[in-house]
């Protein structure tokens, strides 16, 4: 995954976290206060929030498992290439 997409990823996470700091002590006031029209978008910045929040971290961690994949692949094949060199040169020293 690119780099850019990345961040794109995370500036998102950071900007509906900053949504539910604001808008969750919002609804408790609105709540205590009564006003329910206000409580009512309140609740509906804090769910939006917590959805875009829950779309954007299950996407990064499939996009950082995949690599994570694709780095163990890399790793196991420098393995056994390292291994091959490592017998090649034992049977040669015979």
């Amino acid at each position: 995954m690119k780099d850019a997409s990345k961040l794109v990823l995370l500036i998102i996470m950071a900007m509906s976290i900053v949504s539910l700091i604001i808008s969750l002590p919002t609804l408790i006031v609105a709540i205590l206060m009564g006003i329910k029209y206000f409580a009512l978008r309140a609740l509906i910045a804090v769910i939006m929030g917590t959805v875009i929040f829950s779309i954007t971290w299950v996407i990064l961690d499939n996009q950082m498992d995949k690599e994570l994949q694709k780095i163990d692949k890399e790793l196991a094949e420098h393995k056994l290439k390292m291994e091959q060199q490592y017998t090649w040169r034992e049977s040669s020293d015979k």
